[in-house]
């Protein structure tokens, strides 16, 4: 699984690659990672307000927006991911 993050305005896009078959696993993971906020070490999903899904070509896309007053560090971001992609690959 590949990823990349980029900066979308005042939000961040991201991008995971080779997940044929997975889509909907990592989709449901991010929801609950985000929901539950996990033991992250980050933190960074407590600055996120909404997230926007997308599947397309055996990739899945987020598109983050932060919460007023809050900032999205892409790094934080990153961190999360590698965190929390395992856990989906496993499901």
């Amino acid at each position: 699984m590949n990823f990349r993050i980029e900066k979308q305005g005042a939000g961040l896009s991201i991008r995971i690659d080779e997940v044929a078959g997975q889509e909907q696993a990592l989709i449901e993971t991010i929801r609950q990672c985000r929901k539950s906020a996990w033991a992250c070490p980050s933190g960074e999903c407590l600055n996120v307000d909404t997230i926007g899904e997308r599947v397309e070509d055996g990739c899945v896309c987020f598109t983050l927006t932060p919460r007023p007053g809050a900032v999205l560090d892409p790094a934080g971001i990153e961190q999360c991911l590698r965190y929390t992609l395992p856990r989906a690959a496993k499901k």
